[in-house]
């Protein structure tokens, strides 16, 4: 089909003798503006018409309320009902497409610059042959352009000459013309497909890039003509490459800003112009993926045998087929959308969704994926896709369900295995299905038969994408919950939150194995060659340890005409590779190799291996090849097995070590969870941590074994649970046992703080307990006091005291306990016992009218603190346990979360650690929209995204810590507190960080964090937790060398006063970030030899400071706040309340001092003294 060029006078942007009215539709400006000027006219008949109508029905009182509904309206109502999710859904997806499209009617000056961008073209000169030295020099000399000729360029002595002859034929292409454009917050394109002439090429210019090179000398030309028209069109002209293939050079035409009639810049839009060829200039067979086109040393010998023995270049083939069929295929968009009234708004929706993952952006250079491949894959589902050949959509479908159905088709087809031809009658011997599938890694082929749209795309890339569409339809698929803002709103593209692990490559390989001379020829450049073929090597290492490996990098920016093209390698563009784990398989310590017997299987394990590989005997019998990993370092190495896999492998194939060519974040923040290396082994040895929680489970259950063994009770224990963060694997630092020494008969044991874990005992039922509050205590202290005596007679390596603390608040006691000291495994135990009447009996006292209001309060507060530590804390106990089993990294980010939290001056003054707890479980439980974490590392990074984002004043978080389906009463009671709330606190002074849990036990929920965090902090909170995330963003993309450290070093030019403790003081001073190393080695001898005849003495070393930093919160609550680091703090940090600092009345007994303003300069009123 030959395109003429147009003629003059003709409006048109092309001309065809064929199917000239359709081409006209896709190609003409005016025929758009006629179409618009249509619609136009049709909304003023219709408003007309309406007017009419109204007027008609006027004498009708309240006429527009009572009419009956029209035809439409009705239809419309069944479409929402039948082609939508949900009339919510609807009214979104509506709201959506309003937001993102562009407004056609102020596209006037665009159409102006499109019209000069024609005759500016149509008005360049033809030019003669000239050789490369000569086309190069008369370039750069007058225009001062640099010809962007693709790698390898090509050299001054090659034969054939480069010539130009103005376009035949301007068509525009794209989105634009089919009104699928999605307004971004970065430009969207306009793109202009320039045919250039056949009679420009030869019969075998499609070999050795001679195509690309004169295709490369065209653009330039048009650069040329574009910088020095005449015509008016100021434009910033600019090189660029169409999706990152830098064989093919583009235009881009930046708006300038001079406010002329062609100044385009309030669309935020640019013009791209593509040039291209027409199907006939070159026969479509030669370009077969299974054809070479590209000898070796071409640039040297052009004159070489023919490639049938050399490898295809399938890549380089499918490059010249995207220059022949722009035209023909947005044609065949055109028709379908003419078909299908929905398919343009579907386009939109995908767009957005796509923009929201990175995929097809001005910055995605690694999917090769973008909204005209999705485009055309809903094009062919229009036509078929679907059971024995039939129709997977319908033109009748709205746009929800043609990207739903195309979304479902992209999240299950094999396109690996099961390559999709648009048209299968369109089959040849050259492009049949094995020979697309034994040269691409993913297939979809075009209408015509001979372009694979996914040519670009790696396995990886295939993978990333249908990881993301399965997710959708999960969401989608979703009845209960609405996920339109998880669908399109949310940007979820970034990678340290998306992936369990990320790698980034900052040093290309100078050469490896697989990038032989043969390679060369299909990648030019070695970093495309590198970022497809290294996932397969890892993915042959990772196995089924990793459900995902994804390669991310950015596409190759624009340049300017005057400088030299841009190659990725030689581009300052760094390769990200994200892992998504199976948490079932990752942390698996023996990869499992074949038998010695197998000889070529050996030898491959061992050459994927390498020296690592060993052949072992297991207890099966077994003799096999294997690999085994390391993870001998603690708790937390179990997780880094596949960072050890990814280092080695890197290492032996590419020679790219660790912080030299490659940098990996999964351990970075581990070391915080651990007491610093200044600590001396006595009080921390890291070589307990290896089993983590284990010893204290284990410690346990051997003393819930040893309550239910005790004898002469007078009431058998029925129940004991735990109550301690230790017991559901959220402490910071893992328990470790205290080994107690003697010396000289005298016991010495460590003075540094031992933390003792809480446990609740229950005894079974008996109404012989008294029905008196006080009385009840009494008897439990008596309990406390039998129950110690039977440990000391029935096991006498288990040291017990009963501790009865006096408590001034209230006569009902939550302070006696009976302490435990196990000597056999090293843990010490507080034993809480609960009864449940003391709740019954202060209910019934709060509700009892004869009571005072001053006991009721006492009642009241009493009733909390009881429910708080015997059931909802056992329950969270429980809850948190089961859910730190099922998803193991949540215990890690639970435990850095505290760190950060501790580190910021913020625990427990202001935050309660039960609150953190359920913070993190949000993020495992409502992981959207990505997947559930399997790393402590993105686990803690989400819930600094979370909290940074979080709207305090109006969401709620409500989590259902159970995973039922049967709390949704429960969630309802507790939005409805919420709402009250806030109606009655409109500046959220209370509840600032509103977090409730939901169970199917209480209708009503529990709120946690109803006193703390307040108004002030929870803001600080938020903003330290930007602050976070903008430094680890800092780290891991700008590639700025910044200490992990400042992730947990608060700023202390934020506090007004600052007061300093003495470390010798400070019995949790072990767990500071950056402990004084010269402390511990002068006071080594006193840490060690505390002396006493009561071993549970051990137990009075709560920390002083904790003490000391809560008397003066009760003191000084309403002068200042206090903010202090309970993980070994050593400064307090004060912020004072400035309403105590303004000017107030003076009155006789004020109850603070004060001085009178008269006695103070003026400058000096504001400033406190410290």
């Amino acid at each position: 089909m030959d395109i003429e060029a147009e003629e003059e006078g003709d409006d048109d942007y092309i001309e065809n003798d064929e199917e000239e009215e359709d081409y006209t539709g896709i190609g003409s400006l005016q025929k758009i503006r006629d179409n618009l000027n249509e619609e136009k006219t049709k909304e003023a008949h219709n408003e007309t018409d309406e007017a009419v109508a109204n007027n008609k029905f006027s004498g009708f009182k309240n006429s527009s309320i009572t009419k009956a509904p029209t035809n439409e309206e009705i239809q419309e109502l069944r479409e929402t009902a039948d082609l939508f999710k949900s009339n919510i859904f609807k009214l979104q997806i509506d709201e959506l497409l309003s937001e993102v499209n562009i407004d056609y009617n102020a596209t006037t000056r665009l159409e102006n610059a499109l019209h000069k961008l024609k005759q500016i073209f149509e008005n360049i000169d033809n030019e003669p042959e000239l050789t490369i030295s000569e086309i190069t020099d008369k370039i750069l000399k007058h225009h001062k352009i640099v010809i962007p000729f693709p790698v390898p360029r090509p050299t001054n002595d090659i034969k054939y000459k480069f010539g130009f002859k103005k376009p035949n034929a301007f068509y525009l292409v794209g989105s634009y013309p089919l009104k699928s454009v999605v307004r971004r917050k970065d430009c969207f394109n306009v793109d202009v497909a320039v045919i250039m002439p056949r009679s420009l090429f030869q019969e075998k210019d499609y070999m050795n890039y001679r195509y690309f090179h004169k295709r490369a000398y065209y653009l330039a030309v048009l650069a040329a003509a574009l910088k020095n028209n005449k015509l008016g069109l100021n434009v910033k002209v600019e090189f660029g490459t169409l999706d990152g293939d830098n064989r093919r050079p583009i235009l881009l035409l930046k708006p300038s800003g001079d406010h002329t009639d062609t100044d385009f810049s309030k669309l935020n839009c640019v013009i791209r112009v593509l040039p291209s060829i027409s199907p006939e200039t070159f026969p479509s067979k030669r370009l077969s993926p299974s054809r070479n086109n590209v000898r070796p040393y071409h640039e040297i010998n052009e004159s070489q045998n023919s490639g049938s023995d050399l490898p295809p270049t399938p890549q380089y083939n499918n490059a010249i087929l995207s220059d022949m069929y722009y035209v023909r295929n947005l044609h065949d968009l055109y028709k379908q959308s003419k078909l299908c009234a929905a398919f343009a708004d579907a386009c939109k929706l995908a767009k957005v969704w796509l923009n929201q993952r990175g995929f097809g952006g001005d910055e995605d250079g690694s999917s090769g994926f973008n909204g005209f491949v999705w485009s055309m894959l809903m094009k062919y589902l229009l036509q078929g896709g679907g059971h024995n050949g039939e129709k997977k959509l319908a033109n009748g479908f709205s746009s929800y369900q043609l990207m739903k159905g195309t979304m479902d088709f992209l999240a299950k087809h094999d396109f690996v295995s099961n390559p999709v031809f648009m048209n299968k009658s369109s089959k040849t011997d050259e492009f049949n299905e094995n020979t697309f599938k034994d040269n691409f890694e993913v297939v979809f082929v075009d209408d015509y038969g001979t372009l694979n749209l996914f040519g670009r795309m790696s396995k990886a890339s295939l993978d990333q994408l249908q990881h993301e569409a399965k997710l959708a339809m999960d969401y989608l698929n979703e009845s209960h919950v609405d996920r339109f803002e998880d669908l399109f709103l949310k940007k979820v593209d970034d990678i340290k939150l998306r992936y369990d692990n990320v790698a980034k490559i900052t040093q290309l390989p100078k050469s490896y194995n697989e990038y032989d001379e043969s390679a060369k020829l299909n990648f030019p450049d070695i970093f495309i060659h590198f970022a497809r073929t290294m996932p397969k090597l890892l993915k042959q290492g990772l196995t089924n340890r990793v459900n995902l490996i994804a390669v991310n990098y950015s596409k190759l920016s624009s340049w300017l005409t005057s400088e030299q093209p841009k190659t990725y390698s030689s581009s300052n563009i760094h390769i990200y590779i994200g892992f998504i784990f199976n948490p079932d398989e990752s942390n698996r310590l023996v990869d499992y190799g074949p038998s010695p017997v197998d000889e070529i299987a050996v030898a491959k394990f061992r050459k994927l291996w390498g020296k690592k590989a060993e052949t072992r005997r297991f207890k099966d019998g077994n003799i096999l090849e294997c690999m085994v990993w390391d993870s001998q370092k603690g708790i937390e190495s179990r997780s880094l097995i596949v960072n050890q896999i990814v280092l080695h492998l890197m290492a032996l194939h590419y020679r790219i070590k660790e912080n030299k060519g490659i940098q990996y974040w999964a351990e970075q923040l581990n070391k915080f969870v651990m007491p610093s290396s200044n600590v001396p082994r006595n009080i921390w040895n890291p070589e307990l941590s290896n089993q983590g929680f284990q010893h204290v489970m284990n410690a346990y259950d051997n003393l819930v074994k040893q309550c239910y063994a005790l004898e002469d009770l007078l009431l058998r224990v029925s129940s004991i649970k735990g109550s301690s963060p230790s017991l559901r694997y959220s402490s910071v630092f893992t328990p470790q046992p205290i080994k107690l020494k003697r010396k000289n008969g005298v016991i010495i044991f460590p003075s540094h703080y031992i933390e003792p874990i809480d446990i609740i005992i229950q005894f079974e039922y008996s109404t012989k307990w008294p029905d008196d509050l006080v009385a009840i205590q009494k008897m439990k202290i008596a309990f406390y006091i039998l129950l110690s005596n039977q440990f000391k007679k029935q096991f006498p390596e288990t040291k017990t005291r009963v501790v009865a603390k006096p408590n001034l608040d209230t006569i009902i006691s939550t302070d006696a306990f009976l302490e435990v000291f196990s000597t056999t495994t090293g843990f010490s135990f507080r034993c809480f016992i609960h009864h449940e009447r003391e709740l019954i009996l202060l209910d019934r006292g709060i509700k009892n009218k004869m009571t005072t209001s001053i006991k009721r309060d006492v009642y009241t507060n009493a009733l909390l603190r009881l429910k708080r530590k015997f059931i909802y804390l056992p329950l969270h106990n429980t809850q948190i346990q089961t859910l730190c089993n099922k998803y193991p990294s949540l215990s890690l980010a639970i435990r850095l979360t505290k760190r950060w939290f501790g580190a910021h001056l913020l625990t427990s003054i202001h935050i309660e650690e039960e609150f953190i707890e359920i913070l993190c479980a949000v993020i495992y439980l409502s992981p959207s929209p990505w997947e559930r974490p399997s790393s402590g590392f993105v686990g803690f990074l989400r819930v600094l995204k979370f909290i940074a984002g979080w709207d305090l004043k109006n969401d709620p978080v409500i989590v259902d810590l159970d995973e039922s389906n049967d709390s949704k009463r429960g969630g309802n009671v507790v939005i409805e507190r919420f709402k009250n709330m806030r109606k009655a606190d409109g500046n959220y002074k209370h509840s600032s960080m509103f977090l409730a849990t939901i169970n199917t036990i209480s209708n009503e929920g529990i709120i946690w964090g109803e006193e703390k965090p307040s108004k002030v902090v929870a803001i600080r909170i938020k903003e330290l937790a930007k602050a976070a995330i903008e430094c680890v963003d800092k780290i891991i993309f700008k590639g700025g060398k910044v200490d992990n450290k400042e992730l947990f070093i608060t700023p202390l030019q934020d506090y007004d006063a600052i007061i300093h403790l003495n470390p010798n003081l400070c019995t949790r001073y072990y767990q500071n970030l950056n402990p004084d190393k010269s402390y511990f080695e002068k006071n080594n001898e006193s840490l060690n030899n505390t002396k006493s005849n009561n071993i549970l003495k051990l137990f009075e070393l709560e920390s002083g400071i904790k003490c000391y930093v809560n008397e003066l919160k009760k003191i000084y609550s309403d002068t200042a706040l206090f903010f202090y680091d309970k993980y070994g703090g050593s400064f307090i940090g004060l912020v004072w309340n400035p309403i105590n600092f303004i000017p107030k009345p003076w009155k006789v007994n004020t109850g603070f001092s004060s001085c009178p303003v008269g006695l103070i300069p003026s400058g000096e009123r504001n400033k406190v003294s410290n």
